[in-house]
């Protein structure tokens, strides 16, 4: 969310004197469509562990809606869970068509700026069309007319779909009361965390293997852990991916395993690249989980180093998931969807400058046991609630 959006959120929040009509809607993925039990759950779960409360959660047939004691809040931690769509801040009110139409309008009016485009978009649930005496359409031709006339002034503008607006205003409309939304923000997507109750093994120590522990995240799985590193520099920036996978996990409680790397600093970065990620691989391998997360991509990655690193981890007698491994462009939009744009850049690197060879890596491959076994005699395990001082914990922890 952006801040002036954020900001503008609040002040229409505060404006409305009855709170209690401010109202949490989340909107669950196709994937979670028939896992509304499981998403309720978790969704409750992380509000709590944030300490907001839940006074109470309807199903709405195609949403969940949820009254909470800190709304604004509420909508940024669901908008970072997976299985979700989107999560929207709305008003509650009654169906009555021209209570709709007059609240689409008055919202309109305070979030649309000058010159913006905007889109006015009615949903309606499968029982509140058996009692309602309209449809959609006629809520979304009047607001609209309306807006336009209000805004005129403004030279604000309908657009005939979504992605030409600015601005979305959507409404919900049920059986018993329809939800007109202030703020709509996107979400992760996929299976709600935890759902396929397994957990995998998962290294942490550059942008791939950030992006592919929370790819299996969104297929479901449970990450453990473990944070390599070669140098203070490369701690410090593991652990903030530590956290930004950790945020996402309705869990209180991490245990997490550190373990550092002896990699010389003469090796340029290519060598330096594929000496982690070998590495991480065997560590993996000797760790007691049995199901593994790697971070490889036959777009980045050479194929024969794939087919090493996966034939070593069969002979381990233990199985793999790859949720980069046949992504080219949509490595971006896999780290752009996952809020991770800031960091494109470093998958630039490695896609430009990769460079490998089979020889390099036999020349290597004593040094990455010898490595492995080292880094993992040595290895500090901790526990810690991820908070405002969980950088500081676990750098002051090695």
């Amino acid at each position: 969310m952006g801040s002036y959006d954020h900001m503008k959120t609040i002040d229409l929040i505060n404006k409305n004197t009855d709170h209690s009509k401010n109202i949490l809607i989340v909107f669950p993925s196709a994937f979670s469509a028939n896992k509304m039990d499981e998403l309720k759950s978790f969704i409750s779960k992380k509000l709590q562990l944030s300490n907001i409360t839940v006074s109470k959660i309807v199903n709405e047939e195609t949403c969940i809606t949820f009254e909470v004691g800190d709304v604004v809040e509420a909508a940024a931690i669901t908008s970072e869970m997976f299985g979700i769509d989107k999560v929207a801040i709305a008003k509650r009110i009654e169906n009555d068509f021209n209570d709709v139409v007059n609240e689409i309008v008055h919202i309109g009016k305070q979030i649309i700026l000058p010159g913006e485009k905007f889109f006015v978009k009615v949903c309606t649930s499968d029982s509140a069309k058996k009692k309602i005496s309209y449809v959609g359409r006629d809520i979304e031709f009047a607001a609209v007319g309306n807006l336009v006339a209000e805004l005129s002034h403004l030279r604000a503008t309908p657009v005939k779909n979504e992605l030409g607006a600015d601005k979305i205003i959507l409404a919900y409309v049920s059986k018993d009361s329809a939800y007109v939304c202030l703020q709509i923000e996107e979400a992760l997507g996929g299976l709600p965390f935890g759902y396929q109750n397994k957990k995998v093994t998962c290294g942490i120590h550059n942008i791939l293997s950030l992006l592919s522990c929370m790819l299996s995240m969104k297929c479901g799985f449970i990450p453990e852990l473990f944070i390599l590193y070669t140098n203070e520099y490369d701690l410090k920036e593991n652990a903030k991916m530590f956290g930004n996978i950790a945020y996402k996990m309705a869990i209180r409680k991490h245990t997490i395993r550190i373990m550092h790397i002896d990699i010389p600093d003469g090796y340029d970065n290519n060598i330096k690249f594929m000496l982690q990620e070998s590495i991480s691989a065997r560590i993996s391998t000797l760790l007691p989980g049995k199901q593994l997360v790697v971070p490889l991509s036959a777009a980045i990655h050479p194929p024969w180093f794939v087919e090493k690193v996966t034939d070593k981890i069969v002979h381990a007698r233990k199985s793999y998931w790859m949720p980069l491994v046949l992504l080219t462009t949509g490595i971006y939009h896999e780290a752009i969807a996952m809020g991770l744009k800031d960091k494109t850049m470093l998958i630039d690197v490695l896609i430009n400058n990769m460079t490998f060879t089979k020889l390099e890596y036999k020349k290597y491959q004593r040094m990455i046991d010898t490595s492995s076994k080292v880094a993992l005699k040595n290895m500090k395990t901790i526990s810690l609630n991820v908070g405002p001082n969980y950088l500081h914990n676990i750098i002051d922890s090695v």
